[in-house]
């Protein structure tokens, strides 16, 4: 059952930027991007070839980025978020009980309540939105079962700009519906077949169209400084729910592929939390990169154009073994600003087989009613095991519900 909404506006006015604390108040140094031909700290103007201008600054912490904790919400983009924000705060009362809690509460937050079904529209508008400033003329994607591809044509359609979604055949195929969705927001869908199958290969591949026209740029859905950022406003909405209702948490999870929605999820609740919350990022053991692989620099993409960063990684060649359900998950690396929370042990990592946790889409639909997508089933199981471990002690846990599978609400027969 959803917690009743208050009345007031709670939808965020500013975003969080956590790079600053992360400089200022923790006192750890942020590694830079580093240029893949020249090594050295990458240079804006290069960048700014691949992102729209504003994208960039953020990306590499410039100017105000650099300084302010707070940066304002653009109100192009605040009434867009506010036609699906704030989003629900459900109390798992079926989950609770199939469990046999006592003591332990779960609540989640459902970003899946958006138009698309996921929570990509909170980076995909700024994206879309900065670009249509800029004049851009074709914003290019890479998408993996489809999310990032849906939001990229929604945010494009919506300030009447082109769009152009480059999809690995593999997941085309399994995602017609939301290919037509993207269709039908006048985006063009492009089927691809590449060596690796990944959306690291899918990156590079996205990235050929964007230096084919000098208006061309690039929209990327995760990994990125400025998409963690846009995402904060989950966990900023989230703080004043939980203030509402006096409600402390006691552990936050959330699935991760490249990062993005988790940073969003748990960065405005560092400075408040830390040391009184456990944060967790739950990743698969067949794409463990926080878990087994290196933190290191890295390229993000296959062909080595974009800026290596200091992540965890598994290497950019790097092909999930045997069958991923959830191949929103199949990147090789995680966002860097995570990376750098996560080597320094705020953040902890846990990773769980694909046998143990696709097993739980029927389960979580048959107690709380929702048909969670593939992804956020590894949020469901991290929060299952954490409140199996704390039964019957008095704690509050707390998973993001990023995606469904369910009907897509923009897409008609």
């Amino acid at each position: 059952m959803a917690i009743k909404k208050r009345s007031r506006d709670i939808v965020p006015r500013c975003w969080f930027n956590i790079a600053p604390f992360i400089k200022k108040e923790l006192g750890f140094e942020v590694p830079p991007a580093l240029d893949p031909k020249t090594g050295g700290k990458v240079d804006f103007n290069k960048l700014t070839r691949i992102l729209p201008v504003e994208l960039a600054k953020q990306e590499l912490s410039i100017g105000k980025y650099d300084l302010a904790y707070n940066i304002t919400i653009p109100n192009e983009i605040r009434k867009l978020y506010k036609t699906y924000r704030p989003t629900p705060l459900v109390r798992a009362h079926g989950l609770e009980k199939a469990l046999k809690l006592k003591n332990v509460r779960i609540y989640y937050k459902r970003e899946d309540v958006s138009p698309i079904g996921s929570y990509k529209l909170n980076s995909s508008y700024v994206q879309a939105y900065y670009a249509k400033k800029q004049g851009v003329n074709i914003l290019v994607a890479d998408t993996g079962p489809g999310n990032w591809g849906m939001g990229t044509a929604m945010a494009c359609k919506a300030f009447g700009i082109n769009s152009v979604i480059f999809m690995e055949e593999k997941n085309y195929r399994a995602k017609l519906k939301k290919v037509k969705v993207m269709r039908r927001l006048g985006s063009k869908v492009i089927p691809i077949k590449t060596k690796e199958g990944t959306i690291a290969s899918g990156i590079s591949k996205a990235l050929e169209l964007v230096f084919d026209h000098p208006k061309n740029r690039l929209s990327l859905g995760c990994l990125t400084a400025y998409s963690a950022l846009h995402n904060t406003v989950i966990g900023l909405e989230l703080k004043e729910q939980l203030k509402d209702l006096n409600i402390v948490p006691d552990a936050m999870l959330s699935v991760v592929g490249g990062g993005s929605s988790f940073s969003g999820f748990v960065f405005p609740f560092i400075k408040d939390y830390m040391g009184k919350t456990e944060f967790i990022a739950v990743e698969s053991e067949s794409v463990a990169s926080f878990t087994r692989g290196k933190y290191k620099y890295e390229n993000p993409d296959t062909v080595c154009l974009m800026p290596r960063a200091k992540m965890y990684t598994l290497g950019k060649e790097f092909v999930p073994r045997g069958k991923l359900g959830a191949s929103g998950l199949n990147y090789h690396g995680k966002n860097p600003l995570l990376s750098l929370l996560v080597n320094k042990g705020i953040i902890k990592a846990k990773a769980y087989y694909p046998r143990d946790v696709d097993k739980l889409q029927s389960f979580f639909k048959r107690v709380e009613g929702i048909i969670p997508a593939a992804e956020s089933c590894y949020a469901i199981k991290g929060a299952i095991e954490q409140a199996k471990k704390w039964n019957g002690q008095d704690k509050n846990v707390i998973f993001l519900l990023t995606g469904n599978d369910e009907k897509i609400s923009i897409y008609t027969e």
